[in-house]
């Protein structure tokens, strides 16, 4: 980005985040979510840093909090508060561990990290000041009066809310020293967060009207706080958790880490989290960091990372601070589960089924975890709804944690020469006119020489789930289709090495380990070859579901296969021997689904009408028979579902499996479940009837205990079959 392009983006960023801080600090009001804010901040940091002369005093990256409500008084804070500079990655812990030990002189130090929990709260500081009259020692000790608390503000000066703090039952009005040698200090200033339980949360919006409930338990606690009369305040469960004590104070009390400061609260009374963690190097911190990121659902407030500092309060004062934030702490945030990212294109994707999708190609950005370079837009209705544009500011999530996708446009910083994308016409592979079914938000191309289609669906053909047949990945398929040796799924069984060992990616070896893959892949279970056929609505658990109910013919087939397929290849030639397989050949197949009504399939349970109506329109296709007979003529059987006959004891039963299984393994459990009749769940609830639960278990364990959810072991399971 040349300067000038970066000059309006900067401009547009400052404006975007001040009017998403006025709303966060000062209106109680999420328009996003912290995660986006963040990004937008990190966007403009790095620009900023690209184009120093460029920043400028009010920019956000140069100042603490927020504006002030203006209701309230201003305070101005005894010592200045800083804020903390934020790290995503272990990657940035590690340069961060490194700048340290670079400012300590350059040599490798034992020193200590305290990691704390990163409250998601509003940060106060609380004034106690010496009372009047024991100006003197006493016996009894000296007390100390909380007279002032106020929010951090822009860091210089904050609002006064002593009249709301006093409410909390959690904060000592008084705090009490013990006589000492040294000279005690005239006044303590300490520094915490404000929140509110997850639980006072939900209690709280269930008397609030739709339109007044709050986003977040933090923004209840901001708005709970900022209430001129106190009793609102005081009939709300606020909480405030402190992990600051003013330096003069700690150097007066000779308070000589971060730790003694937290020991030094909770022997006086002042709430402090106790599960702080001491580290002595980068990996320890890693390991506490994730140890927090598996427990955060648990707590019973909401938190967004950890706070990592230098133990030893003399090393603090050697590292020092920049202008704003301390170089010995860290805010170490969990990974983000909303980011934005600019929309540099957006492109059409053409599936098995031959639904195109559109998906928007962005800028490189970490969402949850992992590097995000492209986000779907669903469909054409959606990119309407969110008035997507190429060169937008998109907000980015992970639809259930995996799919990444656009679920909003900041359209203030949206470039001027924008305009409006209008979905094609045509399929971008083959140029065949798009259809949009009737009742449906999906346009797909219908043409039966589609290149796109022909490879997705061979891909998915060939994949982990469908017939597993390992090496025939995305680029094999387009060579094979290339040289014109497949056009669908059927032919992949008549491929010769002859034919592979002319192409450019094949070897001698390569070509060996296809065709043995191809040979097992011969005998497939009946609900994997159901999957690979990429039906429209026919998932995994569908098609399982399918093999075992749908009326397919039971009888033994006595089959001829090679000796030893799995070392000798038709490359090479192998004997053969006769077996019998309890399995249905493709004609039989054809026959069952053919002869079976769209009522008969829609009443098995778990199956609906838009599975038995896409399953009956299928076979009546008759290029979908014509498949199942090549795939008949290539030597393809499908073994029935294990399990016939055997007791359904796990009729009606929900399963969730946790931990390791050392007998059996865990997709042997789940398949004797599920072949008795029973359901295998991936998160335990109260319609969970049994936890398998082995070796190492996890928090789906403490789950079942949580929820009174009946546990078994691997030999109890067994028992029960």
């Amino acid at each position: 980005m040349d300067r000038t392009k970066a000059q309006g983006r900067i401009a547009k960023l400052r404006e975007e985040i001040w009017q998403l801080n006025r709303a966060y600090f000062i209106e109680n009001r999420s328009d996003v979510s912290e995660d986006v804010r963040d990004s937008l901040k990190q966007e403009l940091r790095s620009l900023e840093e690209a184009f120093p002369d460029l920043i400028t005093e009010d920019s956000p990256t140069q100042r603490v909090g927020a504006p002030l409500d203006g209701r309230l008084p201003k305070v101005r804070h005894l010592t200045k508060k800083e804020s903390l500079q934020d790290i995503f990655s272990e990657a940035e812990l590690t340069e961060w561990e490194e700048q340290l030990v670079r400012a300590l002189g350059g040599e490798q130090k034992a020193f200590e990290h305290i990691v704390e929990l990163k409250i998601d709260g509003l940060n106060v500081s609380l004034v106690y000041e010496r009372a009047k009259g024991q100006e003197d020692k006493q016996a009894r000790g000296i007390s100390y009066d909380l007279v002032r608390a106020v929010t951090r503000g822009n860091g210089i000066e904050g609002e006064d809310i002593t009249h709301t703090i006093r409410t909390i039952e959690s904060i000592p009005l008084s705090i009490a020293l013990p006589t000492t040698n040294h000279q005690l200090p005239t006044c303590l200033e300490i520094s915490g967060e404000v929140y509110m339980p997850k639980a006072a949360l939900q209690k709280l919006n269930a008397d609030l009207p739709e339109e007044d409930r709050f986003a977040n338990p933090r923004n209840a606690a901001a708005g709970s706080v900022r209430q001129l009369d106190p009793s609102v305040a005081a009939a709300r469960d606020l909480r405030m958790l402190c992990y600051a004590l003013d330096e003069a104070s700690a150097e007066a009390l000779e308070l000589r880490s971060q730790k003694s400061i937290l020991d030094f609260f909770h022997a006086h009374g002042v709430p402090t989290h106790r599960e702080y963690h001491l580290c002595h190097n980068p990996h320890e911190v890693q390991s506490t960091y994730r140890e927090w990121e598996k427990r955060r659902e648990k707590l019973p407030f909401d938190i967004d990372g950890v706070v990592i500092k230098v133990n030893d309060r003399r090393l603090q004062r050697e590292l020092g601070s920049t202008a704003k934030a301390p170089r010995w702490a860290r805010a170490y945030k969990f990974p983000a589960e909303q980011k934005t990212a600019q929309i540099l294109d957006i492109q059409l994707q053409v599936g098995r089924t031959g639904a195109v999708t559109p998906v928007a190609h962005l800028t490189p950005t970490l969402v949850a975890g992992s590097t995000v370079t492209r986000a779907t837009l669903h469909n054409a209705d959606e990119i309407e709804r969110l008035d997507v544009r190429i060169g937008d500011t998109a907000i980015v999530r992970k639809a259930g944690d995996i799919i990444p996708e656009v679920v909003e446009v900041l359209k203030n910083l949206r470039p001027q020469s924008s305009k409006p994308f209008h979905f094609p016409k045509h399929c971008p592979s083959c140029g065949s006119t798009l259809v949009r079914p009737e009742g449906e938000v999906v346009h797909r191309c219908e043409s039966p020489q589609c290149g796109a289609v022909r490879q997705e669906r061979i891909e998915h053909f060939a994949s982990r789930y469908a017939l597993n047949i390992e090496g025939l990945g995305k680029e094999t398929v387009a060579e094979l289709l290339a040289a014109d040796l497949v056009s669908d799924p059927g032919d992949i069984f008549f491929l010769a090495a002859e034919d592979l060992l002319g192409l450019p990616l094949f070897k001698e070896r390569k070509t060996e380990k296809l065709l043995a893959a191809i040979d097992r892949a011969r005998r497939i279970p009946l609900d994997h070859l159901l999957f690979g056929l990429g039906i429209r609505h026919i998932g995994r658990e569908t098609a399982e579901i399918l093999s075992k109910s749908l009326p397919w013919p039971e009888h033994t087939l006595n089959i001829e296969e090679k000796e030893n397929a799995a070392l000798q290849t038709s490359l090479f030639g192998a004997g053969t021997k006769t077996v019998e397989i309890q399995g249905i050949t493709m004609e039989d197949m054809a026959k069952t689904l053919q002869s079976t009504t769209v009522e008969t399939i829609a009443g098995l349970s778990g199956i609906g009408p838009a599975v038995a109506e896409s399953l009956t329109e299928w076979i009546a296709g008759e290029d979908h028979r014509a498949l199942l007979h090549k795939l008949g003529n290539g030597g393809v059987i499908a073994l029935l579902p294990k399990g016939s006959g055997v007791r359904q004891v796990f009729a009606g039963k929900t399963f969730v499996l946790t931990g390791t299984l050392p007998a059996l393994g865990r997709e042997e459990a789940k398949a004797m479940i599920k072949d008795r009749g029973g359901k295998v769940s991936s998160a335990v609830s109260k319609k969970t009837d049994y936890v398998l639960s082995g070796e190492d278990a996890g928090s789906k364990l403490r789950d079942a205990k949580d929820l009174g959810v009946t546990i078994i072991s691997e030999e109890e399971f067994r028992s029960m079959l």
